[in-house]
């Protein structure tokens, strides 16, 4: 949970991925950071409550985690995004918010992808703005397994499709 905390408090990852002061409050970053890392190394696993997910995610692996490795992924994550997405994981410029699904997507995707190609550049991201990108980062049915595995591996597969 320290782990979490400081990774929630990284300069650029609030700088990508805005929220209110009042999900600030109800501490919306340190769940996206759980997210991130539970769904990155467990999303065919998941079910259809999160809560449960993310607990047992944590509880499962609060001793035996490599640091070093999350901290590497997570910051990896971090550059690619700022490199390629130029509103992180908001919807526009400016924005105050960022969407759980939306981060859930674009976050666990790059990491996906990343540990597939990890030196991965691509020469564009016009996707994001598609029909069906949309389409899977509603937030209807968001909790759904199949909805999390077709949009984190929606982003995974662009991005792997979109290499120089």
């Amino acid at each position: 949970t320290k782990f979490i905390e400081e990774c929630s408090n990284d300069a650029l990852f609030k700088k990508l991925a805005p929220i209110s002061e009042k999900r600030e409050k109800q501490y919306e970053r340190q769940e996206f950071v759980l997210r991130f890392f539970a769904y990155l190394n467990n999303y065919q696993n998941f079910g259809h409550r999160v809560t449960n997910f993310l607990d047992e995610y944590l509880v499962t692996n609060m001793e035996t985690f490599n640091e070093d490795q999350f901290r590497h992924e997570f910051n990896a994550m971090l550059n690619f995004v700022e490199s390629n997405f130029p509103f992180g994981f908001a919807k526009s410029r400016g924005s105050k918010s960022t969407p759980r699904v939306r981060f859930e997507a674009i976050s666990v995707g790059v990491g996906l992808a990343l540990r597939i190609d990890p030196n991965l550049n691509v020469e564009n991201i016009d996707w994001i703005d598609s029909e069906e990108f949309k389409k899977l980062t509603t937030s209807d049915a968001s909790n759904n397994e199949g909805r999390l595995k077709n949009r984190v591996e929606y982003v995974r597969d662009q991005l792997l499709g979109a290499k120089e």
